[in-house]
């Protein structure tokens, strides 16, 4: 979707916030680049697109063509901030559409740096962002801005997905996505609790994100209590997320009858929450993985007064690793991490 030179302005591209009423120029944009596969439903519809506008859970730039006779040309670039709540300290980078004609015009870099100005000037912590791994032009775009690989979710895109004038895959098989955090303002000091066995793992992805971390191993802590879970269907995805809101004795029981009903109801791959902030995490037990298959995904940085831990299960999502690329030495060993979490589940005969 980008070109592999280093960002640069652009004196012919006019950077400029997305008010509620252009808000059609988002569909407009969407579509030159997707056609009609985009999988957020809502990003075709401009009520839908201005009303996020209007309450501050989208924060749009967008580049227009300009030029001498016509200074507000048409859109040809578009980058976005997603959140739940305008307070929120860290956003969902997306939205990141540039029209084909104007692939080597370093649209992307131009406006995702236009994002973290703004979220600079907001005092917001940083940004993560779930970029397309079906081809490393997005990686390496994030990977110049400064952003910092935190993770591979497997089977996240639908098959039916497709870029404009972009080699990404046979559509047979659903497309793989790698998380990227991109600091904006200096992040506080933590405690984190992972797993027994992911706690290596974590600590050298903390350090390669540069996140001062405190890694607890051992909370000596006995699981109690009943377990509490929220899941969030994304029919656009065609997949779910359980949050663990409270980890109980019987979190093992609980998490599999959920996931049982999400496989049952056709959800392709199911993903898994967890607060790193929370000692009970650390206890987790060892049949979330070796039972139930959910294996290691990314870290979501200041999320839930802490950092999430997502993994993942994959039910009915063909993933394969020639489908997933990368764009360094540490993304190419950060995804043979998650394929071997992936194989070691599948060895107990949990996912295909």
């Amino acid at each position: 979707m980008m070109g592999d030179e280093p960002a640069q302005p652009e004196s012919d591209i006019a950077v400029e916030r997305l008010t509620p009423t252009e808000a059609a120029a988002l569909p407009e944009a969407i579509r030159a680049t997707y056609g009609d596969s985009y999988d957020h439903a809502w990003a075709y519809d401009a009520d839908a697109v201005a009303e996020r506008l209007e309450a501050g859970t989208l924060v749009s730039f967008v580049g227009r063509a300009a030029s001498a006779d016509r200074p507000d040309g048409p859109v040809v670039g578009h980058a976005g901030l997603l959140r739940d709540d305008i307070l929120d300290a860290v956003g969902e980078s997306g939205l990141a559409v540039v029209d084909p004609e104007w692939r080597s015009h370093h649209l992307f870099p131009t406006l995702k740096l236009a994002l973290a100005d703004w979220c600079r000037t907001q005092g917001m912590l940083g940004m993560y962002s779930e970029v397309t791994a079906a081809h490393p032009y997005s990686e390496k775009a994030n990977l110049r801005l400064g952003a910092r690989e935190a993770g591979f979710l497997l089977g996240y895109i639908p098959a039916d997905v497709t870029y404009e004038a972009i080699d990404a895959g046979d559509g047979t098989r659903r497309l793989s996505v790698a998380v990227f955090w991109l600091p904006t303002n200096p992040v506080p000091t933590r405690t984190a609790y992972p797993p027994s066995w992911h706690a290596p793992h974590v600590q050298r992805l903390y350090k390669h994100l540069e996140l001062p971390r405190h890694v607890v191993t051992a909370p000596g802590m006995e699981l109690s209590g009943t377990t509490a879970l929220a899941s969030e269907e994304l029919d656009d995805h065609d997949d779910a997320i359980i949050t663990l809101t409270h980890i109980g004795a019987d979190v093992v029981e609980v998490v599999e009858r959920e996931q049982q009903r999400l496989a049952a109801i056709g959800r392709k791959a199911i993903y898994l929450d967890l607060a790193l902030s929370d000692p009970a995490t650390a206890a987790l037990p060892p049949e979330i993985h070796d039972d139930l298959g959910f294996f290691f995904g990314a870290i979501v940085p200041e999320r839930r007064d802490g950092d999430i831990l997502r993994m993942q299960s994959l039910h009915a999502a063909d993933v394969d690793p020639s489908d997933v690329t990368t764009a360094s030495d540490f993304g190419a060993e950060l995804l043979e991490y998650v394929f071997e979490q992936k194989r070691s589940a599948a060895h107990r005969g949990v996912v295909p």
